[in-house]
């Protein structure tokens, strides 16, 4: 969160590009077509991340008052994964391999009583443990709600600027990442020399910037 409440620590990206001129509809449609898709207790992804409403993070769809403020567009970042208690799917993955084996050997007596032949010691693959295993993960899946996180993205169309809320560089990046594939638009973390080109610096101004030597106080001792 952050935008509406709690935190203020965020960071400013400037936006490449100008929004057309029908940007309301266009973006609105642009928000939807990446809106964050669940994630499900049988399927295999870990984890998911999509945009949705900065009000109501599990509402179904957008909706155009909670997206457009005058020159502000305001949405949020969700990410779910799945954080599964490992203790609990070790024991039971353990106590289903135990419960699989009397099985096995049963089958394996029966083919030696039908055939005559000599069989090693009954004993599960590796292949049948990862299944065993997996089978686990999906019911402890359909137990537990993945976590959700909620990141708030303000959008000053006016100013080009972005704010996101969060300081994690590999979140930013994520983020930054998927801005783009949804807008077309390029990000840039706000830094001085981008702030000095906004303001409207020449050139010669800019190269002097670069050029320029950091300068620290010094204080005379008393």
């Amino acid at each position: 969160m952050g935008a509406l409440e709690g935190s203020l620590s965020f960071k400013t990206f400037h936006v490449e590009g100008e929004p057309p001129n029908d940007f309301q509809q266009a973006y609105l449609h642009n928000l939807q077509s990446h809106f964050f898709e669940p994630l499900s207790p049988v399927g295999e992804d870990e984890r998911s991340v999509g945009w949705v409403p900065a009000q109501d993070p599990i509402a179904a769809e957008f909706q155009r008052n909670q997206v457009f403020f005058n020159q502000y567009i305001v949405f949020a970042m969700r990410i779910d994964k799945w954080s599964l208690p490992t203790p609990w799917v070790k024991a039971l993955t353990k106590k289903k391999i135990e419960e699989r084996l009397p099985e096995l050997e049963a089958e394996e007596a029966k083919k030696q009583k039908e055939d005559g032949k000599l069989r090693p010691t009954a004993k599960l693959s590796k292949r049948e443990k990862d299944k065993i295993k997996l089978e686990v993960i999906t019911e402890v899946k359909q137990k537990i709600l993945p976590t959700m996180k909620i990141i708030d993205v303000v959008w000053n169309i006016s100013e080009c600027t972005v704010r996101f809320w969060s300081t994690s560089n590999a979140v930013c990046d994520e983020f930054a990442e998927l801005f783009e594939a949804t807008f077309g638009l390029t990000l840039n973390q706000d830094s001085p020399f981008l702030m000095a080109q906004h303001l409207g610096m020449t050139e010669k101004q800019l190269d002097s910037m670069v050029e320029a030597e950091p300068w620290y106080p010094v204080f005379d001792e008393q």
